[in-house]
């Protein structure tokens, strides 16, 4: 393309053709963390008031995943 090299036009256009690809995947994946950062500020009230041990999850495990 262009005159240049077949390796240069895989690195001008390939990077930036991984990155969107990269994004999109992210945003897909990212899109439900809305909806779980508010159900553990629930869960981290709840338990303010002494009612739980601290924990930091919303499934009650502790924090861990």
């Amino acid at each position: 393309m262009f005159g240049l090299p077949t390796a240069t036009v895989v690195i001008i256009f390939g990077i930036p053709a991984i990155w969107v690809i990269y994004t999109l995947v992210f945003v897909f994946l990212s899109r439900g963390w809305k909806a779980e950062d508010v159900a553990e500020d629930q869960a981290l009230a709840n338990d303010a008031d002494g009612r739980g041990g601290g924990a930091a999850s919303v499934k009650g495990n502790g924090g861990a995943a």
